[in-house]
């Protein structure tokens, strides 16, 4: 299968993971801490299961230690996400951390070697650009349009994304894919486990578990399936492809987000604190048509 469809199915489960998390976030936690801790149990249990379970390769140290890296790094990035997220709107607040690919081209010319074309710079960037405009708000003291003031913290944890997947490709080159998730995972979750570990997070934990909460259930949908597959898929996709121009498809996140998003908005009237004004609907709509276009010019690779 080519490494295009694998980057887009990825895509299709991280954008599902995006709405599973913020519905958690949105009817369940009183803490946006609850969830890194419930990530930082449930991927480092998935880790070390790997690790027990996998034909052991020595791979060398510095293929483990760029798998680790890759996901102490994810793990920041996500902790600045989930900060963010827990009283913003999901469509407007991923798609921001979605334009790494923006800073992942660069990276990847200069450190992994990687040439791209004309078109394929102008791609990644059209596909980074509807991302943008997605973010945008109506500002009311002026009547145009402005950035949500957390902007430029995403963008920061959009830069950690990019080095993430730069490392994790200096990883998948040196060791199976497998045995390089588990170990990202673990780097991961032992982040978000030593940030998580408090009062509040654990009480509430406990408090779900002592009440039997749907939250358990939506919970270990995610993370156990959906976000674990996507995140293991996405990392095949990269072993396969230019990384450049694999994370430019994967930020078409945001697209299967903004059509999960806008259709239990339409069903189910503010079940996620989604807007449905005319005026977001159109910038929803043109930044769409923008992220589908880039993304087609890539498929032409």
């Amino acid at each position: 299968m080519s490494w295009f469809w694998i980057a887009l199915l990825s895509a299709a489960l991280l954008g599902l993971v995006g709405i599973l998390d913020k519905t958690l976030l949105f009817h369940f936690a009183k803490s946006w801490l609850t969830l890194p801790l419930l990530i930082g149990i449930a991927q480092g249990a998935i880790g070390i299961a790997l690790l027990l379970v996998l034909p052991w390769t020595d791979a060398g140290a510095a293929a483990i230690g760029w798998a680790v890296l890759s996901g102490l790094l994810w793990g920041i990035g996500s902790l600045f996400l989930f900060y963010l997220l827990f009283d913003r709107e999901a469509s407007k607040t991923i798609p921001i951390f979605q334009t790494f690919p923006a800073f992942v081209a660069p990276m990847a010319v200069i450190f992994l070697g990687e040439d791209l074309a004309l078109y394929q710079w102008i791609a990644i960037l059209a596909v980074v650009a509807g991302a943008v405009m997605n973010s945008m708000k109506r500002d009311a003291g002026y009547g145009g349009l402005s950035l949500d003031g957390a902007f430029y913290v995403l963008i920061g944890a959009a830069v950690l994304a990019a080095a993430a997947n730069i490392v994790g490709k200096l990883a998948v080159d040196s060791m199976e894919v497998l045995q390089a998730h588990a170990f990202r995972v673990l780097g991961m979750s032992s982040l978000m486990l030593v940030i998580s570990l408090r009062r509040a997070p654990m009480r509430e934990v406990w408090g779900f578990v002592r009440s039997r909460s749907p939250a358990l259930g939506i919970f270990g949908l995610n993370e156990f399936v959906v976000a674990n597959t996507g995140m293991l898929i996405n990392l095949w996709a990269i072993s396969l492809g230019p990384v450049s121009l694999v994370t430019a498809v994967t930020a078409t996140t945001s697209l299967f987000l903004l059509a999960y998003g806008f259709a239990l908005a339409l069903v189910f009237k503010g079940a996620l604190g989604e807007q449905i004004s005319t005026g977001s609907v159109a910038i929803k709509v043109v930044s769409t048509a923008t992220m589908v276009a880039g993304v087609a010019v890539i498929a032409i690779e």
